[in-house]
């Protein structure tokens, strides 16, 4: 009895083994079959501000109203006490010719100083906000638009469409320890940059539907601190042709409609 139901134990096992590697090479096969979505990384590489805005008038209007009722609420500045101290010498020295303040000498009253410091600001001469490539328009510089965020976009051509469009920096997620080793790589692909990484989570993802690769780009931001980006018109081996630095403003006119509206909320992030 014994060793019948040891012969029916096995027998099982031996139809599980053959069931479950006719799963697992049923499986496997269903996975080479089935094309897996490709994944990228972008880097939206952004230029802040170097420069305060120039104010709206009602921010104007507003900062002088301010600065009047401060003025007047505020307690006299030391310049302010020695310019009525001077005041009051000046009228004991009228009063009295004998009295100690005619013995008193001073060398620069605050009136003096007042004329000499307005002397020098009228020769200062403060350093233009319009550089020279806002006057010719270079979009390759980051040297413009010192008020406003400036964002880095390249031009390649579309292997689907054929035509050329401007995307942020992205690469082929290709088996790095991480996505976000791999946006280091973007950043030597561009040139030689010093890049402070906003960190190590995506900002945004991308999935554009209409694409038969089924790609999938994860997003990542980036402060440009330094360095010169690579002209890409000029070499042969790359994947771009083109870039420019675009404003907040401008980045719908070169974004296609979908990828900007996937992005468009972390650009306003940090």
């Amino acid at each position: 009895m014994l060793r019948t139901s040891l012969l029916i134990s096995s027998s099982i096992v031996r139809r599980l083994a053959v069931a479950n590697t006719a799963t697992n090479v049923q499986t496997s096969s269903t996975l080479k079959s089935e094309k897996r979505p490709q994944i990228k990384v972008a880097l939206c590489l952004q230029r802040y501000i170097h420069l305060s805005p120039e104010m709206t008038q009602l921010e104007k209007d507003y900062t002088n109203l301010i600065t009047q009722l401060e003025t007047e609420h505020s307690y006299l500045s030391d310049h302010e006490l020695r310019h009525k101290s001077e005041l009051e010498l000046a009228k004991q020295r009228q009063s009295s010719a004998t009295s100690t303040a005619a013995a008193v000498n001073i060398v620069e009253t605050a009136v003096d100083l007042e004329d000499r410091l307005a002397k020098e600001f009228e020769s200062f001469q403060f350093m233009p906000r319009e550089t020279e490539d806002d006057k010719t328009n270079n979009l390759h510089s980051q040297n413009r638009k010192l008020d406003q965020n400036l964002l880095l976009v390249v031009q390649r051509k579309n292997s689907e469409s054929g035509k050329d469009e401007w995307i942020f920096p992205e690469k082929i997620y290709d088996g790095e320890p991480s996505l976000r080793a791999a946006v280091d790589q973007i950043i030597s692909t561009c040139g030689n940059l010093h890049v402070q990484i906003s960190g190590n989570a995506p900002l945004a993802y991308y999935k554009n539907d209409s694409d038969s690769s089924s790609k999938k780009i994860f997003f990542y931001k980036g402060e440009y601190l330094a360095g010169v980006i690579k002209q890409f018109s000029t070499l042969k081996a790359t994947p771009y042709k083109d870039h420019a630095w675009i404003t907040h403003e401008d980045a719908p006119k070169y974004l296609s409609p979908s990828y900007y509206k996937a992005v468009k909320d972390m650009l306003f992030v940090f």
